[in-house]
């Protein structure tokens, strides 16, 4: 079809007319519109939460406002149609009410997150907001936003994928170890939680099960094990992450915990080890980069050296993960002989005596605790592509303008270690060489 059109004497003439018209002086010429000339008509309104996450992550509410305003203006939307603000709930839900016909508001339920939610960073799938959910069902204008069950919503990952983030994490850094349950590789659970807060408990048991959901196949058959949890009841592993003393003393109680059970396999020894020979831990998975700081500084505290490129790598000589899985787990521990139980003991105060630091495993991408994954001091940390939520926000809204109902695909959230660092997070801007202390 032609891109100009021309009407005369109510008729409707098209391009290929327009040149023997235009010799006879009947006619002017129409300059054709070009495709990128035809924009949008809807405004769109971006409403990202006012208050400021106290533990800085690197997808703060101000750069996922500035990348969703990008991404329109990728898809065309020109910047004049576009409205940033930030707001509280009560703002927010006037501008839901105030929102005319024709409208597109992104709703970013502007609720202040709970200290512990706000360790994990900004983009996680969002506590239940009764009054937004209501203002939402009577605005008049079309929307999108990240509330799990709102008519147009862009699922987030929740704490259960979380969880699975990390202990997926764990078990690729661990894949060519040959695990054994004559000596099961240590590890410690720290599930942080803030006591004066209900929805807190219930994030901290999906966590848990997301964790679960990977690692139980491996404690199921002694290949992994907790040496500071009877692997009963999942509470027993909560931490208290309201403020950095809590984590700490928290922590040292966990140490300790995991040294006096360690001691009974040390029993078969002729010489008693020093009872202040710390305990033997491979990794922990300390759920938040909050946590995983401050459990680094107690770890480096009671003596623990090196970085996560020295840990012992005295178990991972030849089987990988998917061999192991295959084949019967050796004997355990309690059914061997005097000798072979001996035999183990000293395997264990050797690794003790290691004292290697452990793999740190947390999520949030704080600012502060970038340096700490470029200097392998934690392993990984976890975060949700802005870039890619961003994306999927402005497709979304792009279809409300053509009149379609949008069905938005979840954005996943990724694993950062060392191998992919520089790929993630500075190849793309997110953060510059000297903020993550290269």
């Amino acid at each position: 079809m032609a891109h100009g059109w021309l009407k005369k004497g109510g008729l409707v003439l098209t391009a290929s007319c327009l040149l023997a018209l235009a010799g006879c002086g009947q006619a002017k010429l129409v300059k054709p519109l070009s495709a990128h000339s035809i924009k949008p008509d809807k405004p769109v309104s971006i409403l990202i939460p006012s208050w400021q996450n106290q533990f800085s992550p690197l997808d703060s509410w101000q750069n996922i406002g500035k990348a969703i305003e990008d991404a329109l203006g990728k898809d065309g939307l020109p910047e004049q149609s576009l409205r940033l603000q930030a707001v509280d709930s009560q703002t927010e839900l006037e501008a839901l009410g105030k929102a005319k016909k024709g409208d597109i508001v992104v709703a970013l339920p502007a609720e202040k997150a709970g200290t512990v939610r706000q360790e994990f960073g900004n983009l996680l799938s969002p506590e239940a907001d009764a009054s937004l959910s209501k203002a939402l069902s009577s605005t008049r204008a079309d929307f999108v936003t990240t509330l799990p069950g709102a008519a147009v919503s862009v699922p987030l990952p929740s704490m259960y994928d979380v969880g699975q983030l990390e202990a997926s994490s764990l078990l690729e850094k661990i894949k060519n170890y040959r695990l054994t349950s004559v000596t099961p590789f240590p590890i410690l659970l720290l599930i942080p939680y803030d006591p004066s807060s209900a929805s807190s408990l219930q994030d901290g048991h999906e966590l848990f099960e997301g964790m679960w959901s990977k690692l139980s196949p491996y404690f199921a058959k002694n290949l992994i094990s907790d040496p500071a949890w009877n692997g009963q009841n999942w509470q027993d592993l909560l931490i208290d992450a309201s403020s950095k003393a809590s984590v700490e003393e928290g922590f040292k109680k966990v140490v300790s915990e995991a040294q006096t059970k360690e001691n009974t396999a040390l029993s078969p020894l002729k010489t008693p080890p020093s009872k202040s020979l710390l305990p033997n831990i491979g990794a922990i998975l300390a759920s938040n980069d909050f946590v995983a700081s401050q459990v680094g500084g107690v770890l480096k505290d009671l003596g623990y050296q090196g970085t996560v490129a020295d840990a012992d790598t005295s178990l991972s000589q030849s089987n990988s993960q998917e061999s192991v899985a295959k084949e019967e787990p050796p004997a355990p521990a309690e059914n061997m002989g005097e000798k072979a139980k001996e035999e183990v003991a000293e395997a264990l105060v050797k690794e003790r005596k290691a004292q290697s630091w452990p793999i740190l495993i947390g999520f949030g991408a704080l600012s502060s605790s970038l340096s700490d994954v470029v200097n392998a001091r934690e392993w990984s940390t976890g975060l949700v592509d802005r870039s890619a939520f961003a994306s999927t926000v402005a497709a979304s809204c792009m279809k409300e303008e053509s009149g379609e109902r949008p069905s938005p695909q979840a954005v996943a959230a990724v694993a950062v270690d060392e191998n992919n660092f520089k790929r993630l997070l500075i190849e793309p801007g997110l953060v510059s060489p000297t903020q993550a202390g290269l």
